[in-house]
């Protein structure tokens, strides 16, 4: 194993790999060549003599540790048994196997996660005498959480103190730990037992930590700990990507850095070998509005590119139409594959309406950071009738329809059919027919109605899709009419806004059948083979995975990952910054123009703005602004974009002023 860090690295990176003594802090921009850095920074270490075993290097995913070791892997040949690449929980939790009966666990104790600390919340409760129905569950979780990381310096309630005190009682009886309890106990034991504190300095001499600003006061306490001794403690981070105060990351751990480690040295890495000129210009002059920032400045050799497009449509389903539009006309004409594009939104809300209108144009889409329309509870309920319609033997999905909506159908009265069907070796559709028709007196009659009428809606729709001159589509919402499937909702939920919006999505399925049915090559085709193909959208199929996809993903979710082109959508004032940061302090708005920074680099060529001019809110359209963060970056920089017409170049210019006077309006 040998390398010249000057020929693969530039001359900071270099710096940065080689100085591998004493405390480090590397101020790493966006699309700076971070990882390959610190690749080649542990293979250096490697080379130079240090031992794997002596090397700690922790991270935030689980995919970017195992990524970490791997590249190091391949680089140095070595097969790195031990070397130690892990997320602070993974690495917290090993320690707590290793030295947790110190403090009186058994070693193979479990971990809660946030489901199993709601249930033993609601143990304590109740075994208190409280009334559940005053609690929020997740409130109290989420402030017991605040509590054991030091969020909440004091308890103002006895009754909450009390409570969790209970919940702490109640964790060490059941020789179960919750999350944070991976990241505050090893700091306990190392206060407790400082000789095991010094085996842990003593194994891992050289800790590197990787986002260093979406630490914890917590995280960096428990590294402090560990490299105190040997001070050879290197953390790489950019303040300017911090976004997630809101879990308690806290960027402010760089200057607790350089202060508990005073001869620390720093290197920046602001080349950016990501994106255009034109992009990074925004960028740079978007962060620089922040007060609270190391002051840096990323540059590239790489081409000033094409400015930034600026739409607005009317309101977001002309958003998503327009988009769509654009991502296929781009890709006819360039060629590309559909894993170029990226769709960034700032809230979950805006997910439902782009991947509707993709779906729509049969262009394939994986959702991450948000719930994809296929995962939704109504979406699956309504397929899942279309599943038992085309497919009677489907068991699984036969189950999720019999009672719901609720049609009297019982427990009891399931369990009867279960058993029919496992003594007959039969489906649960067939045993439901023949309880239907039963002549059995034991049965009761208004139990043989509801199955009977179920059995006979199944038939009934069946043989309407079977029929080749009715339309699917009408079928199908004649079909959620008749099983009341609004009206069951409303009962279930409690806002008028929530029923409105699970109906649309099922509406949507509709347009998608309609679509569908309308396509020449489709017909002759039953309703089985549209829905074995909404089923292949709607997962993750293993035959899939490598098939071209448009990522749509939450600004928070794109963090780390870059594409070709990159439209950010419903770019307006209350959505990003979003309306609790403009009620707010500073802090909270200098954190939203963060986020607006990461989504704006995550873009190699090609970046679009999307700020409608009206937008739903509840029940309204309501008049959107632009984004106050858009006045901060220079109007020349900007390009209007309106697919829907050709305009000529002095229209073009009047709509483009009218856009920025609209800005100029919203900052007064």
């Amino acid at each position: 194993m040998h390398f010249d860090l000057k020929k693969e690295l530039n001359e900071e990176q270099c710096l940065a790999a080689s100085q591998t003594e004493g405390p480090l802090l590397i101020i790493a921009g966006a699309g700076s060549g971070k990882t390959r850095m610190l690749t080649y920074r542990i293979a250096h270490m490697l080379e130079e003599g240090v031992s794997e075993k002596n090397i700690l290097a922790l991270t935030f995913t689980n995919k970017s540790a195992s990524e970490m070791a791997e590249r190091v892997r391949t680089l140095t040949q070595m097969d790195l048994k031990h070397l130690t690449t892990a997320t602070f929980h993974s690495f917290g939790m090993s320690l707590l196997k290793k030295y947790m009966h110190n403090m009186g666990w058994k070693n193979n104790f479990t971990i809660y996660d946030t489901n199993d600390r709601k249930a033993l919340i609601r143990q304590v409760i109740v075994e208190r005498g409280g009334d559940l129905s005053m609690y929020d569950l997740r409130e109290i979780g989420q402030t017991f959480s605040d509590i054991k990381t030091g969020r909440i310096q004091e308890i103002i309630s006895d009754k909450m103190k009390d409570m969790y005190e209970e919940y702490e009682k109640h964790l060490k009886a059941y020789n179960a730990v919750d999350f944070d309890d991976l990241i505050t106990k090893p700091i306990d034991l190392f206060n407790q037992f400082p000789e095991i504190k010094e085996k842990v300095q003593e194994r891992y001499q050289y800790v590197l930590v990787d986002e260093f600003q979406d630490t914890s006061l917590c995280q960096y306490e428990l590294v402090k700990q560990i490299a105190i001794k040997s001070r050879n403690l290197c953390v790489v981070g950019d303040d300017d990507q911090s976004i997630y105060s809101w879990r308690g990351a806290n960027f402010r751990n760089i200057l607790l850095f350089e202060t508990d480690f005073p001869e620390r040295q720093q290197i920046m890495l602001e080349r950016n070998y990501r994106s255009s000129g034109t992009i990074l210009e925004a960028a740079n002059k978007l962060i620089k509005q922040n007060k609270e920032r190391k002051d840096k400045k990323l540059w590239t050799k790489s081409a000033r590119g094409s400015n930034i497009y600026l739409i607005h449509p009317s309101d977001g389903d002309q958003e998503a139409s327009i988009i769509v539009r654009r991502i296929i006309e781009q890709q006819k004409r360039e060629n590309l594959s559909l894993s170029h594009f990226a769709i960034l939104v700032r809230t979950n809300a805006l997910i439902p309406r782009i991947e509707a209108a993709l779906m729509l144009r049969e262009i394939p889409s994986h959702v991450s950071g948000g719930q994809s329309m296929f995962d939704r509870k109504e979406i699956r309920d309504v397929v899942s009738y279309l599943k038992v319609i085309a497919n009677p033997e489907d068991d699984v999905n036969f189950l999720r329809i019999i009672n719901t909506p609720r049609r009297g159908i019982g427990r009891v009265t399931v369990e009867k059919i279960r058993k029919l069907a496992e003594e007959q070796n039969i489906s649960l559709y067939s045993a439901l027919a023949l309880m239907a028709h039963s002549t059995d007196p034991q049965l009761r009659e208004r139990t043989k109605d509801s199955l009977k009428r179920f059995y006979d809606l199944i038939e009934n729709y069946s043989q309407q899709l079977e029929d080749d001159t009715r339309q699917k589509n009408m079928v199908f919402q004649t079909l959620i009419e008749e099983v009341g499937y609004r009206d069951f909702l409303i009962d279930d939920e409690n806002s008028e806004a929530a029923v409105k919006f699970k109906m649309e999505g099922i509406h949507i399925l509709c347009k998608m059948l309609a679509r569908w049915e309308r396509n020449p090559l489709n017909q002759g085709k039953s309703m089985f083979d549209w829905v074995n193909r909404i089923a292949i959208m709607g997962r993750d199929d293993p035959e899939e995975k490598n098939k071209e996809k448009v990522d749509i993903m939450t600004m928070h979710a794109a963090k780390g990952l870059e594409w070709d082109t990159v439209y950010l959508a419903g770019i307006e004032d209350n959505i990003i910054p979003n309306a609790r940061s403009l009620e707010e302090d500073e802090k909270n708005l200098e954190e939203e123009r963060r986020l607006f920074y990461v989504a704006i680099t995550r873009a190699k060529r090609i970046l679009v703005i999307s700020s409608c001019q009206a937008r739903m809110r509840n029940h309204d359209l309501v008049q959107s602004l632009p984004s106050r963060f858009l006045e901060e970056i220079p109007v020349g920089l900007f390009d209007e974009d309106d697919p829907n017409r050709v305009v000529s170049k002095e229209e073009g210019n009047t709509q483009f002023e009218a856009l920025m006077e609209r800005l100029k309006k919203n900052k007064k």
